[in-house]
């Protein structure tokens, strides 16, 4: 039988857990979306941490022979499903702005080139508008570059007109 004296501190953590995540909601620091999997790993911490008898059943169905370490285990496994789902989202976020950066390069060059010749043309490379090349050289992957203020005349390789 899992002790009283670990039960409680599990349950004050969880707990402390679950008020922090509520706190970020409300101060609109943390997303609900974000929030959800954070919400459910503090509750099913403070379930498991308050029944003793069904994290003795889990400890002993997972062979773990003393049961508050099955409580850290399954909070170790809910950390690493949140850090996945947060590498999920970082990594569409990621192409999200190379995309974005493209189209600002984009436009950019639209905006300057105003169909004069001796200007950079535009030439998209998919229907989509994600790719597109400037005098035969192709502007890609400019958001993983750091903060280069002009991207497009990088992309074209200088030979953008400057006003």
């Amino acid at each position: 039988m899992t002790p009283l004296r670990v039960s409680i501190v599990a349950a004050l953590v969880s707990l402390g857990l679950l008020f922090v995540v509520l706190e970020l909601i409300r101060r609109r620091s943390l997303r609900e979306r974000y929030a959800l999997l954070w919400l459910v790993t503090a509750a099913v911490m403070l379930v498991l941490s308050l029944w003793r008898s069904g994290l003795d059943t889990l400890a002993g169905l997972a062979g773990i022979a003393y049961a508050p370490s099955a409580l850290f285990a399954v909070g170790a496994v809910f950390v690493v499903v949140v850090l996945l789902h947060y590498s999920t989202v970082i990594s569409r976020l990621s192409d999200e702005n190379a995309i974005l950066a493209q189209r600002v390069a984009l436009l950019e060059a639209d905006r300057r080139g105003g169909g004069r010749s001796g200007r950079a043309v535009l030439q998209p490379l998919d229907a989509e508008g994600r790719e597109a090349r400037i005098r035969g050289v192709a502007v890609e992957e400019l958001g993983g570059r750091g903060a280069d203020p002009e991207p497009v005349a990088r992309a074209a390789g200088g030979q953008l007109d400057r006003n």
